[in-house]
């Protein structure tokens, strides 16, 4: 029996695995067309699903973002193969915030 794994469901653990990054503050839209998936009742914002995999859009805050794209990139594709998916991920920073330090006075 070969299990059906529904779209919505990919879409939400790739960007489950996305945020769960340290640095990532965020999943973005994107800046013009937005960056979903969309799925009968609604969507999941800042991943597309690709015939190869997946585009995920972050938004970082205060890290090394080379290194959080790679992290990115690793917790993706994880969570593209569990899915049996095609795990080719390209990661877009959309935006970086700044992380203040907070003062102790």
């Amino acid at each position: 029996m070969t299990t059906v794994v529904r779209r919505e469901d990919v879409a939400r653990a790739a960007a489950d695995a996305a945020q769960a990054v340290a640095g990532v503050a965020r999943l973005s839209a994107g800046s013009g067309v937005e960056v979903s998936t969309p799925y009968a009742g609604g969507k999941v914002v800042g991943v597309r699903l690709t015939p190869t995999g997946a585009e995920v859009h972050v938004v970082v805050n205060g890290y090394d973002i080379g290194q959080v794209a790679d992290d990115v990139l690793t917790a993706v594709s994880g969570a593209l193969t569990a899915a049996g998916m095609p795990a080719v991920v390209d990661v877009v920073v959309a935006d970086i915030e700044s992380v203040r330090e907070r003062r102790s006075d």
